[in-house]
């Protein structure tokens, strides 16, 4: 049923003001009655002029007929996403119901009530989107993680001119990939103007699990070498217990160590492990499973160790004896896998020359006798020659930046340490902040912070976010209990791609870099700000137990600046492994690198698993921008440890690495609800968070929800669009001017 409508085309009061004015012009017309015309004659030119202004002035008004029309065939349509992930199997729903269980009974329930007003179907998800009968049997959700973005961007239709509406059946938890994604699907959701309308299923439950984490997966050593494997045990769910943490190697066991943990407090563990002979050593460690631990799958965690023959070579530049060069020197050297070269300028035009060699293993160290460490000593004139050669820079993986190392870094040393850095791979590091006292242009380039002189304070290291993942600084409480740095400079600004690992209170109250690493070309630039590092090693009694602080933190520079030289002195290739334990959802790569590409044709990776002894072949692709760089993706693997070698490698350990492949079992580790989230997904899809007997609800929201992003479609036609109006009009016209002019008028 239609109605009539007036939107005037001017103003409501000038509109009045116009009717006034032809009443008044119509008023004084009538009483300029002529003498030829009869009264009843003159009455009918009257009505006539009226009808016309009337006409006019209605037309004025815009009379518009509005009548509805009527919406899409069909109905709206309902989705009913129920999670089928393994988290959804805990039975800790109403009634001791499983999650699953209860949300195939709600499914149940709103096809019921609903299927009256919407058009509902209903469909599982965990990784991806499944067709659901939620009145079959229930069987036990075996989905190995839950997606929840993805089953919300897959269950919305672009064009549904009847609406749509989405209803999530899940206890929240997503772990296929970052929250941003479930971010993403809601926003596309509201786009489509799909309300979603989620049901929190479950408790807080937290699972009981005891798991193992190493701080380095890989390491690097020297043969005969002993170095720490750390672990950390955790426990989630319940009290302290006891257990046991083995190490082992080849399927046999090389060590045990008895722990006691507690929730949230991770306990670490140190083993000490090495090899007599170059090569690629797997490790595992292992913590005994808990009674009824439902997943087992972080009671492991593999370690790769490579032993290499070549130590790591260590050139140390320092323009005056300081302390700090002296206790850096004497912890290098007490370290048996790396050989030091340091060079101190003494006074003008001398120079002395310590060569450190690395520690004589031909026999098996023993805590009595300690190898013998040999050492050269030597007088140098010239120090520009340790820096002039390629070959010579070459010799070496690490360069040590003292202070006032002007006299070592001249136009030609900068322009081969850069080329050394970029293309050899080398790491730069600035072990007291700026090297020179004026940092030229050319050396600038290559540093990643620039300094600002000021005057000398004294502050604290404070690690960021960055600096805590890579574990080879200590934690912050005992980076805190520290002696503070001197420091004689401001780091004004830091370059892309820098990445801050420390940082240290400013002046201004501002936190300003204090360790920073940048990539350069291959190869890596380190600036460590502040002096006096030396005093981490003479602490008050209170302390003492944090004097090995100062080693640790050299030593486990050095090792990951070597680990990640892409190539040794001498080596023409080498295969890396991505990472040391891939899950069984990932695809599992590894890189290839080459010193000289193109010199050759690209080898093939073969690879194999364990329990096999038949080899795969897969061929290496570019990688990067990087020459050199290539990467060989064997796709998703099933359980268990991997083989990649390079095809007739023989028994060159660096053209050999080992991986595992695990299903980590996320979905039964981490069993806690998200209210928060289906809170948020709700308010952000404009939806509404409902209980598993909230169908009145949904249809009510649903409801007014429409009315206002979809009003009522009606049709609108305007006296304009009417041809027998125009043509009354017209009519109405052309009478009057027939009267009048037959009247004498005209």
């Amino acid at each position: 049923m239609g109605w009539l409508s007036f939107e005037p085309l001017i103003p409501s009061s000038l509109w009045a003001a116009l009717a006034v004015a032809v009443t008044v012009l119509l008023a004084w017309y009538a009483i300029q009655r002529p003498g030829t015309l009869s009264r009843k004659r003159w009455a009918g030119v009257i009505v006539l002029h009226a009808a016309m202004a009337a006409a006019v002035l209605l037309l004025l008004l815009n009379p518009t007929w509005v009548e509805p029309v009527a919406p899409p065939a069909g109905k709206p349509l309902l989705t009913v996403l129920v999670d089928e992930s393994a988290s959804m199997a805990t039975p800790d729903a109403t009634g001791g119901q499983t999650r699953h269980q209860a949300a195939l009974k709600a499914a149940v329930e709103f096809n019921r009530k609903l299927g009256g007003v919407f058009d509902v179907r209903v469909r599982g998800f965990a990784k991806a989107l499944t067709s659901l009968d939620p009145a079959r049997q229930p069987a036990a959700p075996q989905g190995r993680s839950t997606d929840l973005a993805g089953a919300l961007s897959g269950s919305i239709e672009p064009d549904r001119p009847q609406g749509q509406a989405l209803v999530l059946l899940s206890d929240g938890i997503h772990n296929a990939g970052p929250a941003d994604r479930v971010h993403d699907a809601v926003r596309l959701a509201r786009a489509a103007s799909s309300p979603i309308y989620p049901v929190t299923l479950g408790a807080d439950t937290v699972a009981r699990d005891v798991s193992v984490e190493l701080r380095s997966p890989q390491d690097l050593s020297f043969v005969q070498q002993q170095v720490p494997l750390k672990a950390r045990v955790k426990l989630q769910g319940g009290g302290p217990t006891s257990t046991n943490v083995m190490l082992m190697y080849e399927g046999k066991e090389q060590a045990r160590q008895t722990v006691v943990v507690h929730p949230d407090a991770p306990e670490e563990v140190r083993f000490l492990v090495g090899q007599q002979k170059p090569g690629l050593y797997p490790y595992e460690v292992r913590v005994e499973p808990l009674p009824g631990e439902t997943n087992q799958a972080n009671n492991s965690a593999s370690y790769l160790l490579r032993v290499v023959s070549l130590p790591v070579r260590v050139l140390v530049l320092e323009g005056k004896p300081y302390w700090d060069n002296k206790f850096l020197l004497r912890t290098l050297a007490a370290d048996p896998a790396v050989a030091v070269d340091s060079i101190v300028k003494l006074a003008e035009g001398r120079f002395i020359r310590r060569s450190i060699a690395p520690e004589n293993v031909s026999a098996t160290p023993t805590p009595q006798t300690r190898p013998s460490r040999p050492q050269t000593w030597s007088i140098l004139s010239d120090p520009a020659q340790v820096l002039a050669s390629p070959q010579s820079l070459k010799e070496y993986q690490v360069i040590v930046l003292g202070r006032d190392a002007e006299v070592f870094l001249t136009d030609a040393a900068i322009n081969q340490i850069q080329t050394w850095v970029s293309q050899e791979g080398g790491a730069l590091v600035c072990s007291r902040g700026a090297p020179t006292a004026q940092v030229s242009q050319k050396l600038a380039r290559l540093m990643p912070v620039r300094w600002t002189p000021s005057r000398e304070s004294h502050a604290h290291i404070s690690l960021t976010p960055q600096g805590r993942d890579l574990q080879w600084l200590p934690g912050s409480e005992p980076m805190a209990a520290l002696p503070p740095l001197a420091r004689s400079s401001t780091v004004d600004t830091s370059k892309p791609l820098t990445v801050v690992l420390a940082t240290v209170a400013g002046d201004s109250g501002n936190n300003e870099p204090a360790v920073v690493f940048q990539p350069y070309g291959t190869g890596r630039v380190v600036v460590v700000e502040g002096g006096g590092m030396w005093r981490w090693a003479f602490l008050p009694p209170q302390n003492q137990q944090l004097e090995d602080i100062y080693g640790d933190l050299w030593r486990s520079l050095l090792r990951w600046l070597a680990s990640s030289t892409p190539l040794l002195p001498g080596q023409n290739m080498s295969l890396r492994c991505d990472k040391v334990r891939f899950d069984t959802s990932e695809p599992a790569t590894v890189t290839l690198l080459l010193r000289s590409p193109g010199a050759a044709p690209l080898p093939k990776i073969e690879l194999r698993a364990e329990t096999t002894t038949e080899a795969t072949a897969f061929t290496p692709a570019p990688f990067g921008d990087q020459p050199g760089s290539y990467r060989i993706a064997f796709g998703t693997l099933p359980d268990g440890r991997y083989q990649a070698r390079v095809a007739g490698a023989g028994d060159d350990p660096s053209l050999v690495t080992v991986f595992d492949v695990r299903d980590q079992g996320e979905e039964l580790l981490n069993l806690r609800i998200r209210p928060d989230l289906m809170a948020r997904i709700a308010a952000d899809a404009s939806g509404k968070v409902v209980g598993v007997d909230g169908a009145s609800e949904i249809a009510a929201h649903f409801e007014k929800y429409m009315d206002v992003t979809q009003p009522r479609q009606v049709r609108r036609i305007t006296a304009w669009d009417r041809a027998w109006i125009l043509a009354a009009v017209i009519a109405l016209w052309t009478v009057t001017w027939f009267v009048r002019r037959s009247g004498g008028l005209v």
